[in-house]
């Protein structure tokens, strides 16, 4: 996004983002069309300043990256997700409380060593595209 930390990851760019950060990643999926990710957006921002030394914030749109979206099972936006080397280790779906968020940001990068212990890989081979 102009002038704010956070990078637009899609389809192609996921994985040297996402899956080869050192740093945890978090990811809001959103659409164009989402009422509820304009009114997060502005947090999500805040946020990516506040931490960008400690870790990477990236948005998905679901329409033009489908295929990262259904690996993920992204069902409705905006869905927060975040990522340990390269592993979803916690998620929120719909608006939430920006204190839930902030905490949520806080909790992986502290603890971002102890979750990849939580988490599992999730396959490239996950999808419904032949």
């Amino acid at each position: 996004m102009n002038g704010s930390n956070v990078i637009e990851i899609g389809d192609i760019n996921w994985g040297e983002v996402v899956e080869s950060s050192k740093k945890p990643v978090v990811v809001m999926f959103y659409s164009s069309t989402c009422p509820y990710c304009k009114a997060m957006e502005p947090y999500f921002i805040n946020y990516a300043r506040e931490f960008k030394n400690s870790a990477v914030f990236g948005r998905t749109n679901i329409e033009t990256s489908p295929w990262t979206a259904e690996r993920y099972g992204v069902q409705g936006t905006p869905t927060f997700k975040f990522f340990c080397r390269g592993r979803p280790v916690w998620e929120q779906v719909g608006q939430i409380y920006p204190s839930i968020l902030k905490n949520a940001v806080e909790d992986v990068i502290n603890y971002g060593e102890e979750c990849i212990s939580k988490s599992t890989p999730i396959g490239q081979n996950i999808t419904g595209y032949a």
